[in-house]
């Protein structure tokens, strides 16, 4: 069989499964990839299929659906995200990617500054994660990577404990001095969250 035999019978069995496969909408949404509505069964269960962002088309594995053509994501096997499905490419065996539905980390800010010595400072930043709204449940064990800025700056990056939360301090910052702290992303060993609620907290040293 030559490969755009093959590939043409991938893309055969992917329309199928769009048109035999009804599923409802799902609001949670993982960053970086679309959910195209694309279902298929591995021999354990039913996955979604994630695709390029819009925009994007570099996977040798593409499929039509309403006249746009997407790029279905391909991974290593054997990768966190691996959908269990194979396929030959000119560059090996890969994996179909799964799409995986996160809820959007809501994200709140608590800050203080406590004096440490005469006119010098520490400022304390806490950061809370839930799910979709303040007062969803708490998103445990992921990685929040947040920057410093103003009166101190740097880089930090932690994982949230039972509670969700997670917290640095800086070093000492003068009085009078304005720090600011920014959440950059939050995520898993594989996935990124959509971000929500307050992501960037300031306070002055006094």
């Amino acid at each position: 069989m030559k490969k755009t035999d093959f590939y043409k019978g991938i893309s055969i069995l992917f329309i199928a499964c769009f048109s035999l496969i009804s599923f409802a909408q799902k609001i949670s949404a993982e960053k970086g990839f679309q959910d195209i509505g694309l279902r298929v069964y591995n021999g354990t269960e039913v996955v979604a299929l994630a695709a390029e962002p819009a925009g994007t088309l570099t996977s040798a594995l593409r499929i039509g659906k309403n006249g746009v053509i997407y790029g279905i994501v391909l991974v290593d096997p054997g990768d966190a995200n691996d959908s269990g499905l194979r396929i030959q490419t000119s560059s090996g065996i890969k994996a179909l990617r799964k799409y995986v539905f996160l809820p959007t980390a809501y994200v709140s800010i608590s800050m203080w500054a406590n004096q440490v010595f005469r006119t010098w400072y520490e400022v304390y930043v806490n950061i809370t994660v839930r799910e979709n709204t303040s007062s969803g449940p708490p998103i445990v064990g992921v990685t929040l990577q947040g920057t410093w800025s103003g009166g101190y700056g740097g880089t930090v990056s932690g994982t949230t404990n039972a509670s969700g939360q997670v917290g640095w301090k800086t070093g000492w910052v003068g009085a009078g001095s304005w720090v600011s702290f920014t959440v950059n992303k939050i995520t898993t060993v594989s996935s990124e969250y959509y971000l929500g609620g307050t992501l960037t907290g300031a306070i002055q040293a006094k």
